[in-house]
């Protein structure tokens, strides 16, 4: 009977926008939740299979809920902690627990955040999860990962004063003066011959250079680094610089020599020198570095014995003063190194100098780049790349299901995730010092509130009326 089928229509009515009206509340209540995404109601309608020409029977009304997951929120200032907002697509990767990841782990995902520290200086939003990245080994280096969780762990930032590590590798960016008056070609040959300049010579070589007393050669460039030893103690390693001739032979002919030396107060090379290598460097007719033809440690490498073991100039050791232990260091022109000199008009200058290991100074703040990369700046200008932010994408951000404390989990309706670095393929960058806003527009949700209760009204009268229908009905047989 179409007076039970409109009573029932009324019913689903009344049932429909209870749910609108729940929604609405809930986007109300987290119009102040950072990072919140409005959760829509929609209607669609009900149609019964018996309907035909000459009669109708009302099927009703069912309410259909709809994320809006991929709506960006405004990104607004916010320097407490370490507040984070992502800028364009993705969510960052969080855990409930401060715990290196396995294959079986549960991922959650959360567009939130205002991330503090916790006790032990993980990362942790508000609603209790913990930022997950991929971490930096000691030199740096960042290996990522598109479906590989175990490459990832919480994001730590506590004890970064205290840590010891060796120096492997020094790279630097400098530039030789071309136009340095070169040395009269009779007092500076090849080190072979012992005249005016011999890197060999206690009296003669630029490692021992006084100005006071007029003691060694004074170098034309230097570089210095600042190291660290086994026991986190600092050192300064130089790189001395003289400009020698043009070479008219073999396969450096044309190019310009460069003697170096390599040389730290604390290193014993047996010959009083404290230096760790010397060799020459050749630079063709565009001031680049002929590396094929360049020699010595600056170019292979040094390695240094532990301190007590004696020195020789082959095998050069930590003076026995320092009782640190012995260690392998590089600068930057072998496999993997970024160092780069060139020989240009202009100043003779060092651009950059950076070594890892131990770093001297106190710890100043803690970055993140666009790129998601965390970062240590101490007061000494130094700096130290802890880890990167990892953000996760999918198919239908929509599909995936709400959990308590404003977070996320896969569902069959989102698919897979992939894991990718903040502002490459498709994902948002990392936007320091600020907070995703919630989607919520306050204005739009109280008219929808307005509208849907009277939505809710008419549809008890819909139940009202046709239950005065039914008495009607009833009433005929009296």
């Amino acid at each position: 009977m179409s007076i039970n089928s409109a009573m029932q229509s009324g019913v689903t009515a009344l049932a429909a926008n209870a749910t609108a009206l729940a929604t609405i509340s809930n986007n109300i209540a987290n119009s102040n939740t950072t990072g919140f995404k409005r959760v829509l109601t929609n209607f669609t309608d009900l149609v019964s299979g018996s309907n035909n020409k000459n009669s109708f029977s009302s099927g009703g009304v069912v309410s259909v809920n709809r994320q809006s997951n991929t709506t960006q929120g405004e990104l607004n200032s916010n320097t407490s902690g370490y507040s984070l907002g992502i800028n364009g697509q993705g969510f960052f990767v969080v855990s409930e627990k401060p715990e290196d990841l396995t294959s079986g782990s549960s991922l959650l995902f959360t567009r939130d955040g205002s991330f503090t520290t916790d006790t032990q200086g993980n990362l942790v939003n508000s609603g209790g999860y913990y930022l997950q990245g991929w971490p930096a080994d000691t030199s740096g280096n960042i290996t990522t990962s598109a479906t590989n969780v175990n490459l990832l762990s919480p994001i730590n930032v506590s004890d970064l004063a205290n840590t010891v590590e060796a120096t492997t590798a020094v790279n630097f960016v400098a530039n030789l003066d071309p136009a340095t008056v070169q040395k009269d070609s009779t007092k500076i040959i090849a080190p072979a011959t012992v005249m005016d300049y011999d890197p060999t010579s206690a009296t003669k070589a630029m490692s021992v250079y006084d100005s006071a007393t007029g003691v060694g050669t004074k170098p034309d460039s230097t570089i210095a680094a600042t190291i660290s030893d086994s026991l986190g103690q600092e050192h300064t390693v130089t790189i001395s610089l003289i400009k020698g001739d043009v070479s008219t032979t073999g396969a450096t002919a044309g190019e310009t020599e460069w003697y170096y030396e390599i040389s730290s107060p604390d290193v014993d090379d047996g010959a009083g020198l404290n230096q760790l290598g010397s060799g020459s460097l050749f630079f063709d007719s565009d001031g680049k570095l002929d590396l094929t033809n360049s020699s010595g440690k600056l170019i292979t490498g040094v390695t240094l014995a532990d301190a007590g073991v004696t020195g020789t100039t082959a095998a050069p050791a930590w003076n026995v003063a320092t009782g640190a232990k012995g260690q392998d260091l590089s600068f930057g022109f072998g496999a993997g190194g970024s160092s780069a000199i060139t020989q240009t008009r202009g100043d003779s200058t060092t651009v950059s100098v950076k070594a890892n290991g131990t770093e001297f100074g106190t710890l100043s703040k803690v970055e993140v780049g666009a790129d998601g990369i965390v970062k240590a700046i101490y007061n000494n200008g130094n700096t130290r790349t802890l880890a990167q932010v990892a953000l996760a994408t999918f198919l239908n951000a929509n599909g995936l299901t709400a959990v308590s404390g404003n977070a996320y989990q896969v569902s069959t309706d989102s698919g897979a995730y992939l894991l990718k670095v903040p502002g490459e393929n498709g994902s948002g960058s990392i936007e320091a010092d600020t907070l995703e806003a919630s989607t919520v527009d306050l204005a739009q949700e109280f008219t929808g509130l307005i509208t849907t209760q009277r939505a809710y009204s008419a549809a008890s009268k819909i139940v009202t009326t046709a239950d005065d229908m039914l008495q009607e009905l009833l009433a005929i047989k009296r």
